[in-house]
């Protein structure tokens, strides 16, 4: 069934802008996405979006607190919350993240924790760094690769109380699905994640993670279909990945990636990850 404006509310719970005239991001060089990415730009489906979550998009570390005043003073009445980016290795790890949560729609932070290596990953510095987060009332948004899944889990020791958001569906293998090794070693780590109740899973990010339409299209519904037997409704919210994984360049648009979302979610679980889980885990208001 077709996402429509005057249907259930759609909140995209996770949302890039950016512009490298404003703020520097390094990874952008020689790629197609390296020019401005403003709010009236973005693929709203058709008008079928009505929110959306703004996540970090990995400036350059001492532009960080840059990028976040830049986008807290933009012209985006549909902005409903921020998830910033923080230097939880940082010695001063405390004070980052409370100049972050002093800016408006502050709710999330997000430290990118996909190219760390196992080491760094484990390290009592990011630990502490997360405790912070919890500590500050904030969520954290989890980017990490399928293979680092088992490493978050022991990241989340049993002592944190903190709200974790696992981005994209922890990136699992799209091109090679389910059913492969790789695909049930993703399924794996992803039912031990669980224990950790007070973790939930955007449904986002696989076009970015398939070869192309046709794969994503073949093996993305048993992946999403996976995450919420594992998750339930109540912890899963739908998201674009806008301009990476929707958009111009992305593999998609935000409508076709919107439906098979909600074709594999279903009418009946469908407004609480339209919009629901989003709403609860970022304390977004009317």
């Amino acid at each position: 069934m077709p996402v429509t404006p005057t249907a259930t509310e759609l909140i995209d719970a996770h949302v890039h802008v950016w512009d490298p005239n404003r703020v520097r991001y390094d990874w952008l060089a020689g790629t197609a996405l390296n020019r401005p990415r403003l709010p009236g730009d973005i693929d709203d489906a058709d008008g079928a979006v009505s929110r959306w979550v703004f996540v970090e998009a990995d400036a350059a570390p001492a532009a960080a607190l840059d990028e976040a005043r830049w986008v807290a003073g933009l012209d985006w009445p549909g902005l409903a919350a921020m998830v910033v980016a923080a230097d939880l290795e940082a010695p001063d790890a405390d004070e980052r993240i409370g100049r972050a949560a002093g800016l408006p729609l502050v709710r999330g932070v997000r430290h990118l924790l996909q190219s760390l290596p196992p080491e760094r990953l484990a390290a009592p510095a990011l630990a502490k760094g997360l405790a912070e987060v919890a500590r500050a009332g904030l969520v954290f948004d989890a980017c990490v690769r399928w293979t680092q899944l088992d490493a978050l889990d022991r990241l989340l020791s049993d002592t944190f109380d903190g709200t974790v958001v696992l981005d994209h569906l922890g990136k699992p293998p799209v091109d090679a699905g389910l059913r492969s090794d790789a695909g049930q070693a993703w399924l794996a780590a992803l039912r031990r994640l669980a224990r950790h109740e007070r973790l939930v899973v955007k449904l986002s990010g696989l076009p970015d993670e398939a070869s192309d339409a046709a794969t994503l299209r073949q093996n993305g519904p048993d992946l999403l279909r996976a995450a919420l037997d594992v998750f339930g409704a109540e912890r899963c919210m739908v998201a674009g990945d806008w301009p990476v994984s929707t958009g111009a360049d992305g593999r998609t648009t935000a409508r076709e990636w919107f439906d098979l979302v909600r074709d594999v979610v279903g009418v009946r679980d469908w407004p609480r990850v339209a919009a629901g889980t989003a709403r609860a885990v970022y304390g977004i208001r009317d």
